[in-house]
């Protein structure tokens, strides 16, 4: 009895004065980001799925309607964006266009419309052993595996394609990039080599970003599409070692040809 009524008066006192035990804030590991943005006229917009923690599959789209825009004094011109992009655990899409052109008229005004998107994800990946000890040296090899779909570009441009994946202190970065003056740049990191030990937790970031702008010009029209995606793959692992997420995703183990 007495350890009861003892309880019973704590309860009392702790609820009289308001006090109440705070709840333990969960940390996650893992999560997910999905950008889509387009500029350039009225009618454009952004949509973000803001960044989600613990989260495991996040889209977004922005494509509004093409818009013909004039004004007293200065040329008519014709513009269409859109943009949308797809961000989960392993795979990450992103996409973006451009159209603009010269209605009629000569004295150009205008913003040069625009397609944005941006596609994230973040793990955290334990490496684990039933064969080896704690501490053992192994060396993992990721793959950056970014395959584009569509990459077109017809009179005046600029745009990218750009995959940056850290795993722990590596990074591997590709890029594509194009402009109608400036012309083209590429440079691709396929695989990134991470030399760590049984027992060991791997933080992933992996950022998928395209970008797609047309130019106003006479004589010719802007058009660009870029459309790529990226996947997160294990190319070599050493035998009896396996990664376990904090996502629980099961990252794919696909060997180069």
């Amino acid at each position: 009895m007495l350890t009861r009524n003892t309880l019973l008066a704590a309860a009392v006192t702790l609820t009289t004065f308001g006090f109440s035990a705070p709840a333990a804030a969960q940390t996650y590991y893992y999560g997910v980001h999905s950008t889509s943005q387009t500029l350039g006229y009225i009618g454009t917009f952004t949509d973000d799925s803001q960044f989600q923690p613990g989260g495991l599959f996040a889209d977004t789209l922005s494509d509004p309607a093409g818009a013909t825009m004039s004004a007293p004094g200065y040329a008519t011109l014709y513009a269409d964006v859109a943009a949308s992009s797809e961000a989960q655990q392993a795979e990450l899409h992103a996409q973006a266009s451009g159209h603009a052109h010269v209605v009629s008229g000569t004295n150009i005004n205008g913003a040069a419309p625009y397609g944005f998107a941006f596609s994230h994800f973040y793990d955290r990946l334990t490496v684990t052993s039933g064969s080896l000890p704690k501490g053992t040296p192994v060396t993992i090899v990721f793959g950056n595996d970014v395959e584009v779909h569509r990459w077109e570009r017809v009179g005046a441009y600029d745009g990218y394609i750009d995959m940056t994946l850290q795993i722990a202190a590596g990074t591997a970065r590709s890029r594509w990039s194009s402009h109608y003056l400036y012309g083209d740049t590429t440079a691709v990191a396929p695989q990134i080599a991470i030399n760590t030990t049984v027992g060991s937790r791997l933080s992933v970031d992996a950022k998928l970003r395209v970008m797609a702008k047309a130019f106003y010009k006479l004589g010719t029209s802007g058009d660009i599409h870029a459309d790529a995606t990226a996947r997160l793959v294990i190319r070599e692992i050493p035998e009896g070692v396996t990664l376990q997420a904090d996502s629980g995703t099961v990252y794919p183990v696909v060997p180069v040809n």
